[in-house]
């Protein structure tokens, strides 16, 4: 009896010393001897990776997400990793500050084009303060109708500056004013004209655009050469038509064709076409 007695006397003094042993010690992380379990609880699982995470209603993840929808970036299960976060954030803007395009000036009502594409292209138009809008130049074949007859000869390099469309021209739908010179490779009809260019876009890349203005030449007015016109006045009307295509925003191609004459107010009036191709460039 005394035996058994010693050993229960021992067995609840050793399971007593335990007990104060772990309601004392330090890295138990308790307070009054009561485990805290929201502690075990936050602690991050052993097999996941040692990195820091951030919790979706977090101050960080509230400021950069305006546009990023938070369950899609958190999952089910856990918070999302604030490497990964930091890097998707840098990814989708420098996406998109990558497909910012540049400013243009395309065409009519003094209007700018900002062009960004994202999933399409989007066009946005804004007052332009340049005064210079477009500039464009061109290899024609001179005097080839389809209006006249075929005399002369050679092909013409054209230069032409378009400037940005003035407010009180918005009444007769925006036009831009334009000046520009053509020269002839066999010394006969050059001319320098100046006019109104109305120009519309349509299909999202292409254009047409139709002038109307005066031209001077150092032609002949009347002549009995059978390889130059009779043009009739020095002073004649011009008129123009463009089709053209533009890409990478500011550049554009398209295909020319020019008339002047004098709409018989002279006495001869026999006119003179060009046709060809053009390249502009929108500043």
């Amino acid at each position: 009896m005394k035996y058994h007695s010693c050993n229960r006397i021992l067995s609840i003094g050793l399971f007593t010393l335990g007990i104060n042993f772990l309601a004392t010690h330090s890295y138990a992380g308790t307070s009054g001897g009561i485990y805290d379990m929201s502690k075990f609880l936050n602690e991050q699982h052993p097999f996941a990776q040692n990195q820091t995470i951030i919790s979706p209603d977090s101050k960080f993840l509230n400021e950069r997400t305006s546009t990023i929808d938070k369950e899609i970036l958190t999952p089910v299960r856990g918070a999302v990793p604030l490497k990964k976060y930091v890097l998707d954030i840098k990814n989708s803007e420098q996406k998109i500050l990558k497909n910012k395009s540049r400013t243009f000036v395309p065409g009519g009502g003094g209007k700018t084009h900002t062009k960004t594409r994202l999933d399409h292209l989007q066009v946005k138009k804004i007052k332009s303060d340049n005064v210079f809008s477009e500039i464009r130049i061109g290899a024609l074949w001179h005097d080839q109708g389809p209006f006249s007859h075929r005399k002369e000869r050679g092909y013409d390099g054209n230069l032409e500056i378009l400037f940005t469309s003035p407010e009180f021209l918005k009444k007769i739908w925006g036009p831009r004013p334009h000046m520009g010179i053509s020269i002839n490779s066999a010394g006969d009809t050059n001319q320098a004209y100046v006019g109104l260019t109305w120009e519309r876009d349509f299909y999202e890349y292409y254009f047409a655009n139709f002038s109307l203005g005066a031209g001077y030449h150092d032609g002949y007015k009347v002549t009995d050469l059978q390889d130059r016109k009779s043009l009739g006045c020095k002073l004649l009307f011009r008129e123009s038509i463009d089709v053209g295509f533009r890409f990478q925003i500011n550049h554009s191609i398209m295909a020319h064709l020019d008339h002047i004459s004098n709409a018989k107010l002279c006495s001869t009036n026999e006119g003179l076409e060009s046709v060809g191709i053009r390249y502009g460039y929108h500043f």
